[in-house]
This record gives C-alpha cells, structure tokens and sequence, in this order.
C-alpha cells in the first residue's frame, strides 16, 4: 500500500481533531463526529481512519459492521484511545485494525504511526511490543527444534544484536553489550530487518526463536 486516497478523523472532541490535524496536516479529511457517521461516509477504498475510542456508539469488535470498514474496502483504521490498555490493543488488533494508540500521542510520533500504516504494516507502540515479545520468549522452549538458517543470512554482529533484540533488550541495552553506539545497533537491526523479511522487533523475535 503506496499511501491512503482519503483520510478520517472520527472523533468528537474538537481539540483531539485540531491535535491530529496540527500533526498529521490532511486539511479535506472527512470528519466522523459518531460511528453511525463514520458508517454513512463514502470513502475512496483504502482510506486511513483515525478512530477515538471515546466515540459513544462504537459497536463491540466483533460486530460485523467494523467489516465494512476492513473488508473490501481496505481502510486502515487506528484506534486511538485517552487511556492505552494492553489488552484494548490486543482486542483492536484482533478484530482489524491496523494500529493502536495514545489519541493525544505527540506529532512526531503520530506522523511516524501514519507513515507505518500507509506503508501496509501495523503499528502496536513499544509497551504492548515488549510484552508480545515476552510471550514469544515464554514460548520459545516450546519449539522443539529452532531453526537456526536464518542466522546465515547476517554477519557475526547482526546476528549477536538481532539475538538480544529478540530476548527484548532495547538499543541501549544492546549499544552498551556490544561497545557501540545506539546508532549503530539501529543499523545493524535494520540491515537484520531487511535481510530477513521482517518488519518490527515481534517478527524478529518469532524468527529468531523458530515460532515463525
């Protein structure tokens, strides 16, 4: 997915819509006060939705109208709440949707969410990252024979950073492991990242453990 043909901010306060609209620019972009509104626009396929969990009728995930909305037509929807929960994102994710986090997150961050979601992938912000990657840990023992392949495809350094990456170390961790800068083990991920097909710490860590 190249970029979004259409953009949404559903929401009824005034100063959450004026905060994504400081942030994220897209001045035409619809505005959905109510999911009944949200449900009546007629929106280009693969429009991008910023949707505040704070709407007063937003239906149960698994109503089946949320499938108008990712279904055949391919909109991209971030659900964006005042108090984040795990297990809120886990359920927004679950049921569809392509990202989850804080409504008032600051611009820099909301640009880079917009960026992931347009690019096709799913943003679940690094708390809820941390804990997937603790169960894929937790999990790791199950696997009764890790395949070890994809370390071929790294030198000795990538490999060493993507290993502690995947056991949930951050960058700051890994710069003061291995004696380097924080810039570097952003290089040395994003070289493991691309060399293996994955797009965010989760995937590595599924890879890297043998669950993928």
């Amino acid at each position: 997915m190249s970029g979004a043909k259409a953009w949404v901010y559903a929401t009824r306060d005034a100063g959450l819509r004026l905060h994504w609209q400081k942030a994220l620019g897209h001045p035409k972009a619809f505005a959905a006060a109510s999911f009944q509104e949200l449900h009546a626009l007629a929106l280009p396929k693969g429009a991008q939705i910023w949707l505040d969990l704070a709407l007063p009728d937003l239906p149960k995930w698994q109503d089946p109208t949320w499938q108008a909305l990712w279904g055949n037509a391919g909109h991209r929807v971030i659900a964006a709440s005042s108090n984040p929960k795990d297990d809120e994102a886990m359920a927004a994710l679950d049921a569809g949707c392509a990202g989850y986090c804080h409504a008032f997150s600051d611009p820099g961050t909301l640009r880079q969410i917009q960026q992931v979601i347009q690019t096709g992938h799913v943003w679940i912000g690094s708390a809820l990252m941390q804990r997937l990657i603790r169960g894929a840990n937790l999990a790791a023992p199950l696997v009764s024979a890790p395949s070890s392949t994809w370390s071929s495809l790294l030198t000795h350094r990538e490999t060493e950073v993507a290993v502690m990456a995947a056991k949930g170390a951050s960058n700051l961790d890994i710069a003061g492991a291995c004696r380097i800068s924080e810039r570097t083990v952003k290089a040395h991920l994003s070289a493991a990242f691309e060399k293996l097909g994955v797009s965010d710490r989760l995937q590595l860590a599924l890879k890297v453990h043998g669950i993928q």
